[in-house]
Parts: structure tokens; sequence; C-alpha cells
């Protein structure tokens, strides 16, 4: 019954999941402090690294094994402060993961009518995941990802198609393997017209008329704003 009622909740639901980050951030101060076998993943070291070369006015790839784009590091610019301050950017992956898991929750309920009991339920297999949580609070950037591709979802449901071109591109430059979503996007974007097909060849089929066919402007306009904003990202994080 009182399960039942807390998935009832959002208040509930996603103040537990705050909670739960919480928890996590200190314990992890804890262990780093008190443990030899540190908390803290060795990648948020490169990340606050990258981000305290760029405080000196050089760049962020001077910190070896930084393979990342230097926004991530522009993003973290206030771990080069003194004090707690280091925690910043596991505190903002952290709230990552709560923006993420409240879009998942809006997406549920918007596009696939879900209750909203339910939609938490789902929610939740995310937002109370103790190795979710564990991921962004010891460093991991992946929160923030999770945050642009849930995005990008809800921007191609609401058929915002230059909004998940950008959303698109922007994800693709920060990490490069949100490309593979493109295929599905595409694939969902087509005229809503059914191919027929027949066992017989059809003789006024062709190659250009395929293509014709496959250039949709929702198509075009996905692959133009995604790519300007994939291209122009990484102009300017090069002069930057």
């Amino acid at each position: 019954m009182v399960l039942s009622s807390f998935f009832r909740s959002p208040r509930a639901v996603f103040s537990a999941a705050i909670v739960l980050r919480v928890a996590f951030l200190v314990y992890g101060v804890l262990q780093d402090a008190y443990s030899s076998v540190k908390y803290t993943d060795i990648d948020y070291f490169v990340f606050t690294d990258a981000a305290r070369f760029l405080s000196r006015g050089q760049s962020p790839y001077a910190r070896d094994t930084y393979r990342y784009t230097p926004l991530l590091a522009w993003l973290i610019y206030p771990t080069t402060w003194s004090g707690v301050w280091f925690s910043f950017g596991k505190v903002l992956f952290a709230a990552g993961d709560i923006v993420t898991g409240w879009m998942m929750f809006r997406i549920l309920r918007a596009y696939q009518n879900m209750s909203q009991a339910r939609a938490l339920k789902y929610a939740s297999i995310w937002l109370l995941n103790p190795m979710v949580a564990a991921i962004s609070t010891r460093g991991s950037s992946e929160g923030l990802l999770g945050v642009f591709v849930t995005a990008l979802l809800w921007a191609v449901l609401a058929k915002r198609i230059t909004l998940a071109g950008f959303l698109l591109g922007f994800a693709v430059h920060f990490k490069i393997y949100p490309f593979i979503y493109a295929t599905s996007i595409v694939w969902w974007l087509g005229d809503g017209v059914a191919e027929k097909r027949d066992s017989k060849p059809v003789a006024t089929s062709s190659l250009m008329a395929s293509t014709r066919s496959f250039l949709t402007p929702q198509r075009l306009t996905l692959a133009i704003s995604s790519l300007s904003t994939f291209v122009g990202l990484n102009v300017i994080m090069y002069y930057a």
C-alpha cells in the first residue's frame, strides 16, 4: 500500500532520486578521504585537469588521455576553483540524471498515454537505479549525454525536427556514438505512405524515384540541422 502511494507521487519519487544521489556524493567524499580505493572515477580527474588547463589559457588536450570535446571541460570549469567546487562536475552529472528521468516521465505520459503511477514506475528504473546514480556521482559525463539523447527523443516525437537535428548534432559532438540513433530517426520520419511491393518487377521504379521518395522535407531538415550543428560546434571548439 505504501509502495503504491509512493509511485502515485512525482514529488516522492523525484525527492527519493535526489536523496539517493546526495547520499552517494557524500559517501564518495568520505571514501576518497579515508580509503586507498577511490570512489571518484579516474576520468573525472582527467576532466578536471583539462578544465584546469583551460583556466590557464591552455588547450584541454594538454592533459594526456583527454579525448573529449573542449565543451565538457568548459562545462565543469568551476571545478578549477578551490574547496567543494571540485565536486561541481559530479553534481552537474547527477542533476543530468534527474532531468533525464523527468523527461522520460513526461514522454511516457504525453506520447504513450500512461497513467501517472505507471509512468513513474518506468521512470524509476532510471531514477532509483543505484548503478545509474553511482556512475554519475563517481564523475562520469554519461548523465549529461542522457539529457541530450532523451531530449532528442522528445523533439522527434513532438515533430520539432529542426530542434531534433540540433540535439542530434550536439549529442554526436559531445560523444560520437549517439550517431547510431540517426538511422532509427530517419526511418521513423517517413512520409506515412506505405510502399507497396509486388513479386513482379515494377517497370516504372527507378533509383532516382526511390531517392526522391526517401528525401522528404523532414529528413532533409534533420540532416541539414544536425550536420550544421555538428560542424559548427567542431569549428567553434577548434578555435575556442
